[in-house]
């Protein structure tokens, strides 16, 4: 099981750098939503002493999970009754009541991850409708909670990326990519910039289908193989030297990101970290759909 959402994020949310908060409504809504899927998870059961078997059911399962991420010994949540009073509750007052939002982050995820592959999709869709409704900055991508600066990209480019990352099975560019999503909300911008420029190499090998090769050797290949198109005169110059190469010229130039900082003391900024991701994301999103139109002639 990957780690979930607090656990990622947990220094952001400890320096209050990262701040969750939920309305009573979205709450009621995710609840809804647990509880028309419930019944599209994986069977779950077990064979009792007596050789019985029995089917477990989600909701308890899911509670269990909880309790034994964070050491918990029972559920808590606000009182309805007390205001201000906290006590023992059941999972949906955990979601609707629960201390702690990240924790109904954590939460969602884990109960997407008992879905059957075929309900995935149509959870997180409407996971992500719901954010969207209410105007939350959360989405939901491969069953993981990322908070979102920019709609736009998030909505056009990273959500398409990882959509096309997971069609193709291109796992090991996905979880790159996945952790130069993270570094960057956890503010390791260095480790933002290398994990896209690792994501985006990946990507080129699983087109190219090769294992090993240097970088520079990396960008020559894909532009020798014919995978993509010279759309007009020079265009394949210019792609390789001021489009493909961007994110590796970030991570080798950026002091620090790649090759050590040497005497400086600057910070890497978050733009530039940022702009480095959403470059990746969409490399990687032109790459595949290039890829899978090369199929199809």
């Amino acid at each position: 099981m990957t780690r979930i959402f607090s656990k990622r994020y947990r220094k952001v949310l400890e320096e209050k750098k990262l701040k969750v908060s939920i309305p009573r409504v979205v709450r009621m809504r995710l609840w809804n939503l647990l509880d028309e899927f419930k019944d599209k998870a994986l069977p779950l059961g077990e064979k009792t002493e007596t050789g019985f078997f029995h089917w477990k059911d989600i909701f308890d399962e899911l509670v269990k999970d909880i309790k034994y991420e964070h050491g918990l010994e029972e559920l808590l949540a606000y009182s309805e009754e007390k205001k201000g009073s906290i006590e023992p509750t059941d999972l949906r007052g955990f979601i609707l009541r629960g201390i702690y939002p990240p924790f109904v982050w954590d939460t969602v995820e884990l109960f997407f991850s008992y879905l059957l592959q075929e309900y995935q999709v149509e959870f997180q869709k409407k996971f992500n409708q719901i954010m969207e409704e209410d105007n939350l900055n959360w989405r939901m991508d491969n069953g993981k909670i990322f908070p979102v600066d920019s709609i736009y990209i998030e909505k056009k480019i990273m959500q398409k990326t990882y959509h096309l990352l997971g069609k193709v099975e291109f796992w090991g560019a996905l979880k790159e990519f996945e952790k130069a999503r993270e570094d960057l909300v956890n503010g390791d911008y260095e480790g933002a910039i290398q994990n896209a420029n690792l994501a985006v190499e990946s990507t080129i090998k699983y087109v190219l289908n090769i294992k090993k090769a240097r970088p520079g050797q990396l960008f020559k290949q894909l532009i020798d193989s014919k995978l993509i198109p010279d759309y007009y005169s020079g265009f394949l110059k210019s792609f390789e030297e001021n489009i493909l190469r961007a994110v590796a010229i970030i991570r080798n130039e950026e002091p620090g990101a790649g090759h050590g900082r040497g005497g400086e003391s600057n910070p890497i900024p978050k733009s530039l970290a940022e702009l480095a991701v959403n470059l990746s994301g969409v490399l990687i999103k032109y790459l595949i759909e290039r890829y899978l139109e090369k199929q199809l002639e």
